[in-house]
């Protein structure tokens, strides 16, 4: 059976920032990545954006070259899939049979979308190059169903490259479930003033009408059935401590890792570029023996409808949390805050207001309240 000191499930951004961070740490041994897809590490958010639009090239995409991998050291096995994790004996099982030991283990297995009869999705480079396709024409008509970022994004993207889009939004106004009615409106007033149809209250899109292409953006599932299967603690997501530690010798990071937060004072999961990347390299500073303390970094998001806007978001506010909007949302410029019932701050949204969101996020680390 062949071992390596240390192993990492899944070929994404958070498995590969624990490679490259353990390396850049002065980490030494083994490190395997062993991801599903054929291509190496890469970004996702240019997926719904740039990469879709045509815009950026492969490369750009790409987190390093397989010659970079190689000078670090760090041995990529593609097209390669678990089918078993063997906590007790330190081994991991692959398709077909072969067995695999390991010193340490991470988990980054990340989500799968789900998907929808005749609809495709946005999750892997080839399935923005699928979707990519139509928007290169530059005409063509785009049904999206479901109002997260990715259905968004994608719809903003489409509907700058000169597609007719149309949007089938189960909540009142897109991102409502995630920044609530009003901040929400704002983002959908920017789309339909781009010409984005944004159907409401919908899961549907308009019998009789017919598109090129039909995108789901309804949400992902976590891959944590590895972790499940093998005994480890699951719930949402794969349990773990402060230290991203979810059993003697395995960790899990990025989409899955549903983690003991020293700054919310509960268990969290986050599904963005910025938690896979932050986490990433907290386990692989980790692994190098770099004394850090509990993982105590405030989630970071953003987004941008092709562009016309950007914002950027740190929290994540709770569902009943005040909002407070300052600015002006008319003149894209303005700046949310959600506080909870004891008037901590949980939450910023920014419109052009970085420094706010900047400033926000030391004081949600601090457990302070919004500024007044």
């Amino acid at each position: 059976m062949e071992r390596y000191d240390n192993v990492i499930v899944g070929g994404g951004l958070a498995g590969g920032m624990i490679a490259q961070e353990f390396r850049a740490a002065g980490g030494e041994g083994s490190i395997v990545i062993l991801g599903k897809e054929p291509h190496t590490p890469y970004h996702r958010p240019p997926l719904t954006k740039e990469f879709l639009r045509g815009e950026k090239p492969d490369e750009e995409v790409a987190m390093h070259t397989r010659a970079e991998w190689q000078e670090m050291k760090v041995e990529l096995r593609l097209d390669t899939t678990v089918a078993s994790i063997d906590p007790a004996a330190h081994a991991i099982e692959l398709e077909g049979g072969e067995r695999i030991g390991y010193g340490r283990l991470a988990l980054a297995t990340g989500s799968t979308p789900r998907t929808l009869p005749g609809a495709t999705t946005i999750r892997t480079i080839d399935d923005s190059r699928k979707v990519g396709e139509l928007l290169a024409k530059g005409s063509g008509r785009l049904g999206v169903i479901g109002g997260g970022f990715i259905g968004v994004e994608a719809a903003a993207s489409a509907r700058m490259k000169g597609l007719d889009v149309t949007m089938a939004v189960p909540e009142d106004v897109v991102w409502e479930r995630l920044f609530g009615p009003r901040v929400g409106g704002y983002f959908q007033k920017q789309l339909e003033q781009h010409g984005v149809r944004v159907l409401t209250g919908t899961s549907q899109l308009p019998d009789g009408e017919q598109f090129d292409l039909v995108l789901a953006g309804i949400g992902v599932t976590p891959n944590i059935a590895l972790a499940k299967d093998a005994g480890i603690p699951t719930n949402s997501g794969v349990l773990t401590d402060q230290s991203l530690l979810a059993a003697e010798g395995v960790w899990a990071v990025g989409d899955i890792a549903e983690y003991d937060s020293v700054i919310h004072g509960r268990r969290i999961r986050i599904e963005h570029w910025d938690v896979a990347l932050n986490q990433g390299s907290y386990v692989g500073h980790a692994w190098a023996g770099v004394e850090q303390g509990a993982y105590d970094v405030v989630p970071y998001f953003f987004s941008d409808l092709a562009d016309w806007t950007w914002m950027e978001y740190v929290g994540p506010a709770g569902p009943d949390d005040a909002v407070d909007v300052r600015g002006s949302m008319d003149d894209d410029d303005f700046v949310a805050y959600y506080s909870n019932p004891e008037g901590r701050l949980t939450g910023c949204l920014g419109v052009n207001r970085s420094d706010d969101v900047n400033a926000a996020k030391a004081l949600i680390a601090r457990g302070a309240p919004a500024p007044v």
